[in-house]
């Protein structure tokens, strides 16, 4: 069904746009999160995917009007609005043989979470995933998505976006512009 839905990806009209955007305060903030966590029982550790990923969701949040996809209904384009923000979360994983898969499971209206009730859903999307517990309805709904190539070195990527949805965001490595 990968394949599938990436041929399907064709089909739907997207326009791309790549911005460099400071990340230093996202820097500083992700480290005062995790000194605290280490304070807690709780451990645990924040990422720079959960923070962008609670971005994503506040900015949906905010702009619902970005939480919709392009249909053609009876032959005609059409605007489908998505009452709630399911978030896609990309996961390159590594199948037994060594070869990888990439997966894009979802956290379902994330518009209703607080911060620390996304960051452990998110957690235990991811633990569900490296452990194979991934059922049908994970996948099922995603109207936005992020992914990170950003994490293996890439700067910039143009990712597809699949039907149904209508953001992908794909965040790329973080690093000092040649220009510093």
């Amino acid at each position: 069904t990968i394949a599938k839905r990436m041929d399907e990806s064709l089909s739907v009209p997207t326009a791309t746009s790549v911005r460099a955007i400071p990340a230093k305060l996202l820097e500083v903030n992700r480290l005062v999160i995790n000194n605290q966590l280490l304070r807690l029982t709780e451990g645990g550790k924040v990422s720079f995917t959960h923070l962008i990923g609670w971005a994503i969701a506040r900015a949906f949040r905010e702009m619902p009007e970005f939480n919709v996809s392009f249909a053609e209904i009876d032959g005609k384009p059409h605007v489908v609005h998505y009452p709630s923000i399911n978030l896609g979360l990309a996961v390159d994983l590594e199948r037994p043989d060594g070869t990888r898969v990439l997966l894009v499971p979802n956290l379902k209206a994330v518009e209703k979470l607080d911060f620390k009730s996304f960051w452990l859903a998110y957690e235990d999307l991811i633990h569900r995933a490296r452990d194979n517990r991934l059922t049908p309805d994970d996948f099922a709904g995603t109207t936005v998505s992020l992914t990170n190539p950003g994490t293996i070195g890439t700067v910039q990527s143009v990712p597809r976006l699949m039907p149904d949805q209508g953001v992908i965001v794909g965040v790329g490595a973080i690093g000092y512009p040649p220009e510093f």
